[in-house]
C-alpha cells in the first residue's frame, strides 16, 4: 500500500474552498479545520479534531445566517425549509432528477448532529475521514450563502408575529 505524501494531502485540501461570498469569520473558522487536515499528516488524531472543527463551522455558519441560536438539528431542518439546502448542492451526490429535491439533505437534520457530537464528547476511533468531512462542509455552507432564503408563507407569518390560525 502506497502512503500520501504531504504534497498530495495539500493538493486535495487545496481544491476544497468555500465562496468569496461566505462571510469572512466563517472562512477563517473554515481554514482552521483545513489546516488540521494538513496537520494530520504529522499528527493522525488531526483528523478528528479537523472534523469537529468543520462540523462546528457548519453550525456557526447557520446560526450567522439563519440570525438564530437554536439547537444544531433545528438549524439545519429550517435550513432546508428555507431552500437554503439541496441535495443538487452536494458534489458526492449524483445530480438528482429534480433540481429541487431534499431527500438527502432532510437525513442531515439526525446524521450531522450525530457525527459531531460523536465527536464532541470523545472516543478512541480514529480514521482518516477529515478531507471528506472537509468537501461535505464546505458543500453546505456555500450552499447556505449561494441561495436565497424562501420562507414558506406560514413561517414569515410567524417570523412577524402574526399568527397563521383563524
Amino acid at each position: 500500500m502506497r502512503s500520501i505524501s504531504l504534497e498530495e494531502i495539500y493538493q486535495s485540501i487545496s481544491h476544497v474552498s468555500l465562496d468569496a461570498v461566505v462571510p469572512e469569520d466563517v472562512r477563517s473558522q473554515f481554514n482552521v479545520a483545513k489546516n488540521l487536515a494538513a496537520y494530520s499528516w504529522y499528527c493522525y488524531p488531526f483528523h478528528q479534531v479537523c472534523e469537529m472543527k468543520a462540523y462546528s463551522t457548519v453550525e456557526y455558519a447557520l446560526k450567522q445566517r439563519l440570525e438564530h441560536h437554536w439547537p444544531f438539528p433545528k438549524l439545519i431542518k429550517k435550513s432546508i425549509s428555507w431552500g437554503l439546502i439541496k441535495d443538487i448542492g452536494f458534489s458526492h451526490l449524483r445530480i438528482p432528477l429534480d433540481v429541487s429535491s431534499t431527500e438527502y439533505s432532510k437525513s442531515l437534520i439526525e446524521i450531522m448532529p450525530g457525527l459531531r457530537n460523536g465527536l464532541a464528547h470523545g472516543g478512541t476511533t480514529l480514521h482518516p475521514g477529515s478531507l471528506s468531512t472537509l468537501r461535505f462542509c464546505a458543500d453546505f455552507i456555500n450552499q447556505l450563502y449561494r441561495n436565497e432564503i424562501n420562507k414558506p408563507a406560514r413561517e414569515i407569518k410567524e417570523w412577524h408575529g402574526c399568527s397563521t390560525k383563524a
